[in-house]
């Protein structure tokens, strides 16, 4: 989903009045020209009746003709100055006064200025011309009256004189009430045109706050359902330069101590992200003056146009390779810096700040998101090492020390012996023997706390050699083939189960080199069915199963205990000179963390 841009929508062209009155005046030659046309019948029909007609004509035509050439200049100069109407209104005076008065043929062509006062001056203007042209229309009247050519009665030619004024008013008053509702209309139009607009404009900007939005919300989802902060950079950068358009992005993690560490980046040609090299690291006490280093001390976004370098060190710069104007955005969460993002865009100008809400809204997530996985990772690791100080000091309190304790005593009371009978060697030695098995215990007990305690965590790795290790220590001297299996998936396991498959399979280490006398062992952990399966074998000596109550007190008692506290089942396969084989199968589910 990617955010188109908005551009910003144009207002609907404004006409201005002359460009307006270019239309209506075309209107007006159109009626000028057609008003000539009795004018021309009369003069054809009968020339010798209407002498002058013909002159006045080719006077008004030429007129006509001027004015449709040059109509675009005379419709400004006409918006100026409106007296020019007067001009016209004489002119047409004049055309009826020489053609026969009220029966002159160019009537209508006296209409024209009115049409046009009307028009381009409403009500007001054609109501000022039809009272300007009454006194120029019955001066016309009473000098054609004088003409001996003029044959029309008194009482008819000021019954035709009066229509037509009338007429003239009423032209004036119908197309000057008709101007003012087109113009009306036209303005209701216009508003109503840019209140369109504005809402087309308003709802772009909706749907385009509406995608940044979503696609905020899809990062947001993809951020948190990320468990580790590789995976939530490598999510990021692509959200980034896929769904928001960046032409790169980059971003650092910030190590606690100054400086940003696992540089990640992807452009748009990058199928995915790429890792920088572990030694790329940038000191920000080093890096103070520049784009990054002043994003993190300000924590403030940080425009920067083409060509400028973002970090100073010249390594870290050509990996970057933005050669675009590019966004420094620092991650900080309570006050703490989380790391930097660095975005290129298409521009070679600095961005504006408009621009950058939706960044912002996504360095703000990414922010929270990260700065929570860190703080939640640290959280566990606190956690998980408390549990495994908290779980090896009880083994060490319940086991060693108290085994230790029995040596102490033991050893003690033996150098006492020696001290008040030199000669109870035999007794001692008897005595010696029996402690001998409560120093391989602590021995066993302390390599467990050893492995669960070594670098990297008990893996499945750790512990097939810690079992090696520690069957050749409780071997020397003897020749045992010992094969351990462990699978991978013990990685995977809660590590409080760990802990006691370890303890468990040391125990069964310990009953074959002390117990046995084998010459060939194994132990096997695998995933079988949902569940753990242990099998512990050897060929030694074996016991008497009707015997196996006494056996338990030498290990296998131990071993039974913490099966069952796991929720586990517990059988062994055992004769008298054909070894002994342990099942034990423990459901995962139910293999939860131990008081």
């Amino acid at each position: 989903m990617k955010i188109d841009p908005i551009h910003p929508a144009g207002r609907p062209d404004q006409q201005n009045p002359s460009d307006q009155g270019a239309q209506v005046i075309k209107v007006l030659l159109l009626f000028r020209w057609t008003s000539l046309v009795p004018a021309l019948i009369v003069w054809l029909i009968s020339p010798a009746a209407a002498p002058l007609t013909g002159w006045v004509l080719f006077a008004l035509a030429a007129i006509t003709a001027v004015i449709s050439l040059r109509h675009r200049a005379l419709n400004r100069q006409l918006q100026q100055t409106p007296w020019l109407l007067a001009v016209d209104l004489a002119l047409s005076a004049a055309a009826i006064a020489l053609t026969g008065g009220a029966v002159s043929a160019f009537y209508f062509h006296a209409l024209s200025p009115i049409l046009a006062a009307a028009f381009f001056f409403k009500i007001r203007g054609g109501l000022t011309t039809a009272l300007a042209f009454t006194p120029l229309y019955i001066s016309a009247l009473f000098y054609a009256q004088r003409q001996p050519t003029v044959v029309v009665p008194s009482s008819i030619e000021l019954y035709l004189g009066l229509t037509q004024l009338f007429t003239v008013y009423l032209i004036a008053v119908i197309f000057g009430y008709s101007a003012r509702l087109l113009e009306t209309l036209r303005q209701q139009t216009d508003r109503l045109s840019r209140t369109s607009q504005e809402l087309i404009q308003s709802n772009a900007e909706l749907e385009h706050m509406n995608q940044q939005l979503r696609l905020i919300q899809s990062l947001t989802l993809s951020l948190q359902s990320a468990v580790e902060p590789v995976e939530m950079q490598q999510v990021l950068l692509k959200g980034l330069v896929e769904e928001m358009g960046y032409c790169t992005a980059a971003v650092a993690l910030s190590d606690g101590d100054g400086a940003l560490v696992g540089w990640m980046r992807r452009s748009r040609n990058d199928a995915e992200a790429h890792c920088a090299a572990q030694e790329v690291i940038l000191d920000l006490r080093q890096a103070e003056e520049s784009p990054v280093g002043r994003a993190v001390h300000a924590r403030r976004f940080v425009s920067v146009g083409a060509q400028t370098p973002p970090t100073g060190e010249v390594v870290l710069d050509d990996w970057l390779r933005l050669e675009q104007a590019y966004v420094v955005a620092p991650l900080h969460l309570r006050g703490n810096l989380i790391g930097v993002l660095l975005v290129e865009t298409e521009e070679l100008a600095a961005p504006a700040d408009a621009k950058l809400t939706p960044l912002a809204l996504v360095a703000n997530h990414a922010s929270v998101a990260l700065g929570s996985l860190r703080l939640c990772i640290e959280r566990t690791q606190r956690l998980a090492s408390e549990e495994v100080r908290n779980r090896i000091a009880a083994d060490i309190h319940d086991s060693v020390s108290q085994q230790l304790f029995g040596l102490a005593y033991g050893l003690n009371a033996c150098n006492q012996l020696l001290e008040q009978h030199p000669e109870a060697t035999a007794q001692v030695k008897a005595q010696l023997a029996d402690l001998e098995p409560l120093a391989f215990a602590a021995l066993h007990q302390m390599r467990s706390a050893i492995l669960g305690l070594a670098p990297g965590g008990l893996d499945s790795r750790r512990l097939a050699a810690g079992l090696r290790k520690h069957m050749n220590s409780l071997c020397i001297g003897r020749r045992l083939a010992f094969d351990v299996h462990v699978t991978p998936a013990f990685d995977r396991w809660p590590l409080a189960l760990r802990h006691e498959l370890l303890l468990i399979a040391q125990e069964g280490v310990a009953n074959i080199a002390r117990h046995a006398n084998a010459c060939q062992a194994r132990i096997a952990i695998e995933e079988c069915n949902g569940g753990v399966a242990v099998i512990i074998e050897d060929d030694g000596v074996g016991f008497d199963p009707a015997q196996a109550a006494i056996v338990d007190g030498v290990g296998l008692d131990g071993i039974r205990r913490r099966v069952e506290r796991l929720g586990g089942h517990f059988l062994h396969e055992t004769q008298p000179g054909e070894g002994v084989r342990l099942y034990i199968d423990i459901p995962l589910q139910r293999a939860a963390p131990l008081p």
